[in-house]
């Protein structure tokens, strides 16, 4: 039957969309088709009972996406203003007599890159730095967007991951200077892998690690298991991947000021909008400026940032945006550790207060100055295929020195304890380079992706090392003088690494098979004067990962998926040779539930993964901090998660993780022993309302099981559950007040990451916001 289509032309029908919508009923069809296109949805929903969809994938102009949804339905569409109206093909002179619904499609209009409407986000381009439905995408993808983050008062990364199944994000309890995780039971990283708008942050072997503040973000994503083949080195539990505030072509202004717990003061401001009428040029001015005390005494921190953007659009298939940033932590909060005697184990003197200072306030110190300026270049030929090129210049420098605790002596009271300084300075530079077509075998469409990630970057750093004076948990003498050890480390290192990827999602009506391949080769070097030792370091690894998911109508999307992964070793032999990196391999199964033409989103994620290469104690010599390459680590786990809305105003996060790992290879006492830091159970649940008077309430529970501080699982972390509270009112349009409590019962914990390496879990604290928007 011939399809009639009355169009009020407007440009955003006229433009061609990149539609990826799988065979469905019509009218979650429809909804997903007015979403992509960024537009409203008015029909009558009995037009829609008892219709199918086919399958719309590729690059099409809006007409030739609805004639094909609606061929043979007797329907057509038509554009009023933003919104897509769908009717019966009238015959002459009638009249349609069904009530028209407009279904607004706001919070299915989304870009992997841009906001989150609610808590549920439809599309993620962290598993493969293409913009992909969620639930076309058979890896587990979490996205926390910035209307939880704010609800949550989340002030740090890893706080905005809390209630994310599956992740140690308190690791290191209540320090702020860096945002350290861990991901499905393979024990602590140090140094977890971050990346900002799709490139890798660069970091140094030592202190100089790079933090970005929430209120840059739009969104916090984490990918679960190996990502080796989108990004290339990276550890195997899993990677945190940050989405940077962009221009918008909604012209606001905003500023708030916030207080709270421990004197903490900070004001933030934003600005966004077209700049001219003719809509091709936009920007976004994000600052903020904080200085608090910390839980500890006689520490700080400071940070002032701020963040321009610009994008130009010339014509409808090129974009440019222009990132900048700079950000100085004049000091950087506490960042020591204390005794496991006094902690979670029982001490003679009783428990080490929660305040205790284990530094010197005359010697310890921390500045960090990072910046960076890049761009995103995007152009779509006439071919319909799209080039897309990152690229970010990251500029770091870091100057801090520290006492801090190394052991307890026999007597329970006095801390043995070391004293170092370092200077640190990086340069890096990222070069992503991609291009994505669709095209078609048959009944197959492919969406391809073929890639180049280069990076280089230089580390240098100035460092001492020494003994301090110790310091007594009972009477601390704070007087002592320490100091400045001389400089006995100078590492000097490049890293030189080129990453080149493909990938092919292929569609074949609700079955969908994505497939991914990449070579990274690495050439390391390390120069020491000081220590006059050098290291080379050069070699390729492949990585690969492979998923199947089929889509069924009902909105259940059921998938299984096999990934590797590899990561570099930082250290080296006996003989001054570096270890080769770890490699490791998941396997997946899992089941996505989305309700057609709800906010909701189930996931349901079985997985095993084993990390291989892992460093264990050499038995055969003599030295004794001498490892050899033997080591693995499995774990096994479920976990589960659910973020939906259940009525207006009310929106649920919901989580849960039960793991299984263990250490299956050592030449130690932990051989067969659970990882250290690693819980078996996690659980998490947080809700918030939208009262009618402008009132929203919130609040949310979240528990970690117990876990184990040293290698032979003898020095028991206690388990632990915090309760979470937030109050936000609207005073007038644009202008709200709110409250965020962490920890309301100020419930006392401890995380451990060795023995005699603990800290105090944060207290209750408290921060009131006044943001006003116009």
């Amino acid at each position: 039957m011939a399809l009639g289509l009355a169009f009020q032309i407007h440009a955003a029908s006229a433009q061609s969309v990149h539609f990826d919508i799988p065979a469905q009923p019509l009218a979650p069809a429809l909804a997903a088709l007015a979403s992509q296109a960024r537009l409203q949805l008015a029909f009558a929903g009995e037009l829609a009972q008892g219709r199918s969809a086919p399958t719309l994938q590729g690059t099409h102009d809006l007409a030739d996406a609805l004639r094909i949804l609606l061929a043979g339905s007797g329907l057509q569409g038509r554009v009023q203003g933003r919104t897509l109206v769908v009717e019966r093909v009238a015959s002459p002179g009638a009249a349609s007599t069904l009530p028209v619904v407009t279904v607004s499609a706001s919070a299915q209009a989304e870009a992997a890159t841009g906001p989150v409407t609610g808590y549920v986000a439809r599309r993620s381009a962290t598993a493969g730095k293409v913009d992909m439905a969620i639930m076309e995408t058979p890896v587990s993808i979490h996205v926390v967007g910035r209307e939880q983050i704010e609800a949550q008062g989340a002030q740090r990364i890893q706080q905005a991951l809390r209630y994310v199944p599956g992740m140690s994000a308190d690791i290191r309890g209540d320090i702020s200077r860096f945002d350290q995780m861990a991901f499905r039971g393979t024990g602590w990283v140090l140094d977890t892998f971050q990346y900002l708008d799709g490139l890798r942050l660069p970091r140094g072997s030592s202190y100089l690690i790079p933090q970005i503040d929430p209120y840059f973000l739009e969104r916090v994503e984490v990918l679960k298991g190996p990502a080796s083949v989108v990004f290339g080195q990276a550890p195997l539990g899993g990677i945190v991947s940050l989405v940077g505030k962009r221009p918008t072509q909604e012209r606001f202004h905003e500023v708030n000021l916030a207080v709270g717990s421990h004197s903490r003061v900070q004001t933030g401001f934003e600005s966004g909008g077209p700049l001219g009428d003719d809509g091709t040029l936009t920007y976004r001015l994000t600052a903020l400026a904080r200085k608090a005390d910390t839980s500890v005494q006689m520490t700080k921190e400071e940070r002032i940032a701020i963040a321009p953007s610009v994008t130009w659009r010339p014509d409808a298939d090129t974009a440019l945006t222009l990132l900048a940033s700079w950000q100085h932590d004049p000091t950087g909060g506490y960042y020591g550790v204390l005794p496991s005697s006094g902690t979670i184990l029982p001490n003679p003197y009783g428990p080490i207060r929660r305040d205790f200072f284990d530094g010197s306030p005359d010697f310890n110190q921390y500045d960090r100055i990072q910046a960076s300026a890049g761009y995103e270049l995007s152009h779509r030929f006439a071919s319909g295929w799209r080039l897309q090129q990152n690229m970010r210049y990251w500029h770091m420098e870091m100057d801090q020195s520290m006492a801090g605790t190394l052991r307890l002596q026999p007597d329970h009271r006095t801390l043995t304890r070391f004293a170092t300084w370092s200077q640190e300075r990086m340069n890096a530079v990222n070069l992503d380079t991609r291009i994505e077509g669709e095209s078609a075998t048959g009944p197959l469409a492919h969406r391809m992706v073929f890639g180049l990630d280069l990076q280089r970057d230089r580390w240098t750093q100035l460092q001492a090392m020494a003994g301090a004076p110790s310091l007594d948990l009972l009477n601390p003498d704070y007087t002592q003088p320490i100091p400045r050890p001389a400089a006995n480390n100078s590492p000097d290192r490049v890293q030189r690494l080129a990453g080149l990827y493909a990938q092919d999602h292929i569609r074949w009506g609700a079955w969908g098979l994505l497939l991914g391949l990449r070579a990274d080769h690495a050439d390391i070097s390390i120069d020491n004067a000081l220590t006059r030792r050098d290291t080379r370091q050069n070699f390729t690894k492949y990585t690969g990962r492979a998923g199947l998911m089929h889509n069924f109508s009902n909105g259940v999307a059921p998938y299984a998926s096999y990934s590797t992964s590899f990561d570099p070793a930082v250290v080296v032999n006996p003989y001054g040779d570096p270890f080769k990196p770890t490699t490791g391999r998941q396997y997946e199964l899992g089941i996505k539930y989305q309700p057609p033409g709800t906010q909701q989103l189930y996931t349901l994620a079985a997985f095993d993964l084993t990390q291989r290469n892992v460093l264990t104690r050499d038995p055969n010599s003599s030295l004794p901090n001498a490892m050899v390459q033997t080591g693995e680590v499995n774990s096994r786990g479920v976990e589960f998660e659910a973020k939906f809305n259940l009525a207006r105003g009310l929106n649920l996060v919901g989580g849960l993780s039960v793991l299984d790992p263990k250490i299956t290879r050592s030449n130690g006492v932990d051989l067969n022993q659970r990882p250290i830091a690693v819980a078996r159970t996690t659980a998490s649940l947080w809700a918030d309302y939208r009262l009618p008077a402008g009132v929203t309430l919130g609040g949310g529970v979240r528990h970690v099981g117990a876990a184990y501080a040293n290698a032979a699982n003898t020095q028991r972390i206690p388990a632990y559950t915090v309760a979470d509270a937030m109050l936000r009112y609207e005073l007038i349009a644009g202008t709200a007040l709110s409250l965020n409590v962490s920890n309301l019962f100020d419930k006392t914990y401890f995380t451990c990451n060795a023995a005699d390496f603990c800290n105090y879990g944060q207290s209750r604290t408290l921060l009131a916001t006044l943001n006003v928007k116009w």
